[in-house]
């Protein structure tokens, strides 16, 4: 199943001004020099080319065509320049609008229709320094750290994987039906890069951190929302404004992504490009504890109070797939 995508010019009150119909007819005009061979080459009549022809030419506000000596069947027309120019206006755009509508088509039916799901990285390839041991295997409500951020992500949008360099954290992955990849170093620099490599030419790219346990299937689904409406853009989770993780990033910024380099990700591409701050969606998140990661023993507490004053947060929902 592909998308098919039909552009026009309408007029203020509503009725249609320039479309498809009217650029063909316009081309055929050029190529066979008289409206009357190009109508019957559309199969509609001289009445019905003639008065398109018309419409155009008085919605755009110039002549499209002029009478000439000659052509099929004796006199004809040929194009004016701002006919010529309309044409090529007309085509460069509805291109342009195709091509943008099949990049949100795949976004938008992410995993279904034959679609491929969007790529999510989960960035687990730290060793922990701060935190004196493997954090994402650090029990929190029952849980490994790990497990409950792999429960929140929705199954049937995003295809997971797991980078990382310490075989428990594999294991881990394998035990609940997830892929891992390993990461050629220690930096995040080194864990985008793996990912980028499984992403492959996806038309975006989630980056999750691992250490994010309280992030929501309701949050991540709306990341995927809100890049589908603009998948050119960069979707980024938030709280009250202030820009946070995970973050969707466009098909084309994979490559100013790999070029990162030292425990740098994805927000330094970002920092070191103030024009790209135009191009983020922020999505805020419904509470700040999804943004918050695990980086010491007191961040564990902390989540954990947050999980015994409100047992009712349960990252999942997701669908299809082995669930931590």
């Amino acid at each position: 199943m592909e998308p098919r995508t039909v552009c026009y010019l309408m007029r203020d009150e509503g009725d249609r001004a320039f479309g498809p119909g009217p650029c063909r007819l316009l081309e055929l005009v050029g190529e066979k020099g008289s409206l009357s061979a190009a109508a019957k080459a559309m199969g509609m009549s001289y009445t019905k080319a003639t008065r398109l022809v018309r419409n155009a030419e008085e919605s755009l506000g110039a002549p499209l065509t002029r009478g000439v000596v000659g052509g099929e069947g004796g006199g004809g027309s040929s194009l004016t320049q701002r006919g010529e120019e309309a044409i090529r206006r007309y085509r460069l755009w509805e291109a342009s609008v195709s091509d943008a509508s099949r990049q949100a088509y795949r976004v938008a039916f992410a995993g279904e229709c034959g679609n491929p799901r969007i790529p999510c990285v989960v960035m687990a390839a730290g060793h922990g320094e701060r935190f004196g041991g493997q954090k994402l295997l650090a029990r929190l409500g029952g849980r490994e750290v790990l497990a409950r951020t792999l429960a929140s992500v929705p199954l049937d949008v995003y295809d997971v994987v797991v980078v990382t360099r310490a075989p428990e954290v594999r294991a881990l992955c394998e035990r609940y039906g997830f892929t891992s990849r390993l990461s050629a170093g220690d930096e995040q620099s080194d864990t985008i890069r793996a990912g980028l490599e499984w992403a492959g030419n996806a038309p975006g790219c989630l980056f999750l951190q691992g250490d994010q346990p309280l992030v929501s299937t309701a949050s991540l689904r709306a990341l995927a929302e809100a890049f589908a409406r603009d998948p050119r853009g960069v979707a980024r989770l938030s709280w009250q404004g202030r820009p946070g993780s995970p973050v969707i990033f466009p098909n084309w910024l994979f490559g100013e992504l790999a070029r990162t380099t030292g425990d740098r990700g994805g927000s330094a591409v970002l920092k070191a490009n103030p024009a790209l701050e135009r191009l983020v969606t922020l999505v805020p998140a419904a509470e700040e504890c999804e943004l918050e990661d695990v980086d010491t023993p007191d961040d564990l507490e902390r989540l954990e109070a947050h999980l015994e004053g409100d047992r009712g947060h349960e990252p999942g929902g997701a669908s299809g797939g082995a669930r931590p």
